[in-house]
């Protein structure tokens, strides 16, 4: 039996197996780093809505400090806001941009792939005296479509 050539096959063999697990690493590495990318995107995403939320409760406890009727300064409405205005803007469809401090708003710094939108309406339950819906809306597009966060918020004149 000739051991040249058996040697060539298993240097062949050992070859292609090493080829099939590199493959197959690199595939996993790629698949959980675009995942990463998502979760990442999601997070941010879930943290943007909760932050209009806020802010919609705080333009509400501000009417209320200020001796404002409820619902004053949350007209029905499509609107956009930033995290350092006390009050509501007319919707533009444009996109977020975070500044050098990591602060996500609308006047300063580099675009992002985020729009936020905040919807107030009556509440289909209560009268607006009583009752006011805030909803906010979170879109961005990645390479598989695009995506959506919804979250809601029902704020109440409790006093």
């Amino acid at each position: 039996m000739n051991k040249k050539g058996f040697t060539l096959i298993e240097i062949i063999v050992a070859i292609g197996i090493l080829s099939l697990v590199s493959v197959g690493t690199m595939f996993a590495i790629t698949l959980s780093l675009s995942s990463a990318a998502r979760i990442k995107n999601n997070l941010i995403a879930a943290s943007l809505a909760q932050e209009g939320l806020e802010i919609a409760r705080n333009i509400r406890d501000r009417d209320w400090h200020l001796g404002s009727s409820f619902g004053a300064s949350l007209a029905n409405g499509t609107y956009i806001v930033d995290w350092n205005l006390q009050s509501l803007a007319v919707f533009s469809d444009s996109f977020l941009k975070i500044d050098s401090n990591g602060l996500y708003n609308y006047s300063s710094g580099q675009d992002t792939i985020f729009k936020r939108k905040i919807i107030i309406e009556n509440s289909a339950q209560n009268s607006a005296a009583i009752e006011r819906v805030a909803k906010v809306e979170i879109s961005w597009t990645e390479k598989s479509g695009p995506k959506l966060i919804q979250a809601e918020l029902h704020l109440f004149n409790w006093r």
